[in-house]
């Protein structure tokens, strides 16, 4: 989703509302604080079906489809920006001078004249200070009161008193208010290998944003991580479709966990479907060009982990595949979607994808026609985010015109009122009593700010030991050690994007995108982390104040890697450590003391001289308490257990790139991923040869794996169970993820040398070892059979298989054990 504004709404330009049939309903909830519910009389009447708590679900939608107007069925389908909903200059509803509270002309204008039934907060959209006292705003206090603002002025002035649905980013933890503790950005959630912290995650998340009533998070993201040029990398879970389907639905189990009967915590959605991380060029939002075959392998399972765990949502990939807009495409969004993956929840567009249909791919002529298109491929809601009254009449001229008939109009809303009975809107309280909140706001500051010792536990689980000559770590926390570099104390560059801000969170005279300034989160940047640790670390602001420090140091901590950055502001061509920093690391390394590189960035980069430091750690972006969690790993408080969810490419060149473009230097040989199929050719490069493979890391101890077996015979429709022993074969204790592959000696479809169907993380004490079981299914071996134009679902082929358990090093397929089994 984008985060910036193209257009505000005038109120002097906007309709005016209907106001015949709000005046009685007006008067009677200012005199009474009663509703006037269409249907039923003033004295006595009965509470209509749709209001009655103990009718099903399918019943209150049914009914409160029955009573709208086609022009309130439309509203449903539009999602705007809720800062159009303020008027911070007094002259236009969203005013570009700033972020105010919610002006009463301007609800009433778009949720009463418009019917618009749902507002999104983009990634700048944070509240100000809601209490009157000076506060610094964007607080959870503050996103409560705006909710309730919004919220209470909609259920009582619109007809049928239909609650909005509020929809916000949250892919690492609610990642707006400045105060909350935050989780690795996903890549780095991925590295974990741990469903539990996912779920966890989702949990935690839900808590805070149910708790200001902001309950459609757009998270998680199941793209696979298939080109680290692209700005949205860090944004998934995984390269292998098995991992990150199993971690996005842990991931929303957790968010929507339920709270009682048939009512969600949050809506988690799915995105973006399908295909969007695999442009032809690395770039966001641009063409992809996809074999239906390799989309069916090897794409849509990753989205099927999130479906099938019960995601509210989906929403819509913005770029195009093979020639055809994805929020046009009837095969994508409906015949795969709904037919083949049996999805039943709300489509949503990405940010104003519905009118690109128009003024980008220029499918169609005008506003209606792109509707006509989105809505009959599939599209529920549009995130249309301005012009809800244009929006509004596009859609009724579609029906009038017979380009979308009623029943599509009803199939779409009645799943939109379904998203919110399950979301329990129309049971709050606000509801029935215009004058009650909807949601208690002096409880939202605990619960966002609550949870930082998960958010702990996630980073401390990513951290991925690279390398480790000569075990240079863990370092003694009596060592004087010299901490240094761009990243070591800038939570900035420690978050990434999507944190307080879309391109993430700036300190004074940094604002970006009308984003907050001086909203630093609390949490631990890596020189905190290590003077916490270690009473004789110092820190050097700059490369010569560094080399003067070698005669009494005796390690250098050194936190390199990428800015803050999101979406297409990231997209980079050639991912690797600016010049600068590969400078400070060559003149760290000449001084002859050890070296130890902490990478904070979103993606794998080229290294450069890095390369040969005594220790690499993978630290990702994204957590509040990464520096806490990196200093723990340094000093051997925390045993690193975290394995790459991707593949680390080779840096042929050995000269680091710039993010910005100065001395940039692509790296030699991406994209590069771990099922890439085989081919006949040879040369550099040309097999799967990256610089760090798919499923590795390091740990302070080692591991053995012995006694493989695997049922021997397995059915296409069921699974089998690999059980294995895994030990601690060192002098410390420590935490093993152990992959389990399977390869296919002969396929009459290409398939991958080794593909992963599941895995082990296994703690276990100096000498211990343990008797592992992995079950697996069947049809994570499927592929579409066929010739290069199939485009059929993926069936499991009959015969030999054989299941794999790799050496944990850095040569590719280098198997440590394996077993046979038959698939009938």
């Amino acid at each position: 989703m984008r985060a910036h504004r193209t257009r505000r709404l005038n109120p002097l330009m906007h309709r005016a509302a209907r106001p015949s049939r709000l005046a009685a309903a007006l008067v009677l909830a200012a005199t009474t604080g009663a509703f006037l519910v269409p249907g039923a009389s003033s004295a006595g009447a009965a509470t209509p079906l749709y209001l009655n708590t103990s009718a099903s679900v399918q019943a209150r939608v049914n009914d409160l489809l029955d009573r709208m107007t086609l022009p309130e069925k439309a509203g449903q389908m539009d999602q705007q920006l809720v800062d159009n909903l303020t008027d911070p200059n007094s002259t236009t509803c969203g005013g570009s001078s700033g972020f105010g509270m919610p002006n009463t002309a301007c609800m009433q204008q778009i949720l009463v004249g418009d019917d618009v039934g749902s507002v999104l907060a983009g990634g700048t959209d944070n509240p100000p200070d809601t209490t009157g006292k000076g506060g610094p705003g964007n607080t959870g206090l503050d996103w409560a009161n705006e909710y309730n603002t919004i919220q209470q002025y909609a259920v009582a002035h619109s007809r049928l008193h239909i609650p909005l649905i509020f929809g916000i980013d949250a892919v690492h933890g609610f990642g707006h208010p400045w105060q909350a503790p935050l989780f690795p950005q996903a890549i780095g959630m991925g590295a974990t290998w741990d469903t539990s912290a996912a779920y966890a995650e989702g949990q935690l998340t839900a808590s805070a944003l149910s708790s200001t009533g902001w309950n459609w998070a757009f998270a998680p993201v199941q793209d696979l991580a298939r080109d680290n040029r692209w700005g949205r990398y860090y944004e998934t879970w995984a390269e292998e479709p098995a991992l990150s389907a199993a971690l996005g639905g842990a991931d929303i189990k957790g968010m929507q966990a339920s709270t009682g009967g048939d009512t969600l915590g949050v809506s988690a959605t799915v995105k973006h479907f399908a295909g969007y991380s695999e442009s032809v060029n690395g770039h966001d939002r641009n063409e992809a060009l996809l074999p239906l075959n390799y989309l069916q392998t090897t794409i849509l399972p990753s989205y099927a982990g999130g479906i099938d765990a019960g995601a509210g949502a989906v929403m819509v990939d913005s770029g195009s595949i093979n020639g055809v807009p994805a929020t046009s495409s009837h095969y994508l969004l409906t015949d795969i979607l709904r037919q083949q993956m049996g999805f039943q929840g709300v489509v949503i567009s990405d940010y104003q994808d519905v009118i690109a249909l128009q003024s980008t791919y220029h499918i169609a002529a005008d506003l209606p026609g792109a509707i006509a298109d989105a809505v009959n491929a599939g599209v529920d809601m549009s995130m249309e985010v301005s012009g809800p009254d244009q929006w509004q009449s596009a859609v009724i001229q579609d029906v009038k015109d017979g380009k979308i008939s009623m029943a599509r109009i009803n199939q779409a809303v009645g799943r939109i009122l379904t998203m919110k009975f399950k979301l329990g809107l129309f049971d709050q309280a606000c509801v029935r009593n215009p004058n009650t909140p909807c949601v208690n706001a002096g409880a939202a500051d605990a619960a966002v700010t609550a949870g930082r010792s998960q958010t702990l536990s996630a980073a401390e689980e990513s951290m991925t030991l690279l390398r480790n000559q000569n075990n240079a770590l863990p370092l003694s926390p009596s060592a004087h050690v010299t901490v240094t570099g761009p990243s070591a104390d800038s939570m900035t560059n420690q978050l990434g994007g999507w944190s307080v801000s879309w391109q993430g969170v700036y300190g004074a005279g940094h604002v970006c995108c009308m984003g907050p300034a001086n909203q630093i989160p609390p949490g631990t940047t890596v020189l905190t982390g290590v003077k916490a640790a270690d009473p004789n670390a110092v820190y050097a602001p700059d490369q010569a104040t560094a080399v003067a420090d070698a005669s009494s140091t005796d390690a250098y901590v050194v936190a390199v890697g990428e800015k803050a950055y999101a979406e297409g502001l990231g997209d980079n061509p050639s991912p690797a450590l600016p010049s600068d920093q590969t400078a400070l690391i060559s003149a760290l390394e000449a001084t002859g003391k050890p070296v130890i590189v902490v990478v904070i960035a979103g993606r794998p980069l080229g290294l450069g001289s890095a390369e040969q430091a005594n220790a690499i750690l993978m630290a990702y972006q994204g957590s509040t308490e990464a520096g806490q969690a990196i200093s723990d790993v340094l000093f051997g408080k925390t045993d690193p257990s975290g394995h790459l969810s991707v593949s680390w490419p080779t840096d042929a060149t050995s000269v680091g790139g710039d993010f910005n473009g100065t001395a940039a230097s692509p790296l030699g040989d991406q994209p590069k991923v771990f099922d890439q199929l085989a081919g006949t050719g040879s040369g550099q490069g040309h097999a799967y040869n990256p610089l760090y493979p798919f499923g590795y890391g390091l740990s302070y101890t080692t591991f053995g794996v012995s006694n493989l077996t695997v049922t021997p015979t397995i059915h296409a429709a069921g699974g089998g169970v690999a059980t294995f022993t895994v030990t601690n074969t060192g002098t410390t204790s420590g935490t093993d993820i152990v992959p389990v592959y399977v390869a296919q000696p002969v396929s009459a479809v290409l398939v991958p040398p080794q593909r992963l169907v599941g895995w082990a993380r296994v703690t276990l004490a100096a000498g211990a070892s343990s008797v592992v079981h992995v079950s697996f299914p069947a049809s994570a071996l499927a592929v579409s059979q066929g010739d290069i134009n199939s485009a059929a679902a993926p069936t499991v082929e009959a015969g030999s298989y054989i299941l794999q358990l790799d050496k944990d090093d850095t040569t590719p397929y280098d198997v440590a054990v394996s077993a046979n089994f038959t698939i009938n």
